[in-house]
C-alpha cells in the first residue's frame, strides 16, 4: 500500500537517504507556471515525469520513463503533484508490480503541502 507523508517529511528524507527520488507527475505547463521542488541543496535532481498531457489524457510513456530511472529495491520514491491526487494515482499504478514497495505520495502536493511549509521551489531545470 502507497503511504502518505508530509512535505517536510519527504525533504527529510531525500535529504537523509541518498537514494531517495522524487517524482513529479504534474504536465509540463504546470512546472512552467507553478515552478517544482528544488532538490539542489541537497544534491539531488527532481524527476519531471508527466502522468497525464496537458489536455489531461494519460501519458503513454509514463511507465517506460519512470522504468528508464533504474530503481532499486531499497530506493525510497515520493510521488508528487498539484495537490496529492495524481500523485496517489501514479503510486497505486505501480505498487502492485513495482521494484519498490517503499512508494510515498506527498501529502497536500506542491500547492497545499511543499509550498505551503515553504520548502524550496525552483523554475529552472537546468
Amino acid at each position: 500500500m502507497i503511504k502518505n507523508v508530509k512535505a517536510n517529511e519527504c525533504f527529510d528524507i531525500l535529504k537523509a537517504e541518498v537514494s531517495s527520488r522524487l517524482i513529479d507527475v504534474r504536465t509540463s505547463h504546470e512546472w512552467q507556471s507553478d515552478g517544482y521542488a528544488d532538490l539542489e541543496t541537497l544534491g539531488k535532481k527532481i524527476h519531471l515525469i508527466s502522468l497525464t498531457n496537458d489536455d489531461h489524457t494519460p501519458s503513454v510513456n509514463f511507465i517506460n520513463q519512470i522504468n528508464s530511472l533504474d530503481i532499486k529495491p531499497e530506493n525510497k520514491i515520493f510521488f508528487i503533484c498539484r495537490s496529492g491526487m495524481r500523485s496517489l494515482h501514479a503510486g497505486n499504478l505501480l505498487y502492485k508490480d513495482f521494484v519498490t514497495k517503499e512508494i510515498f505520495n506527498v501529502e497536500g502536493g506542491m500547492e497545499y503541502g511543499w509550498k505551503h511549509l515553504d520548502l524550496p521551489v525552483s523554475f529552472n531545470n537546468d
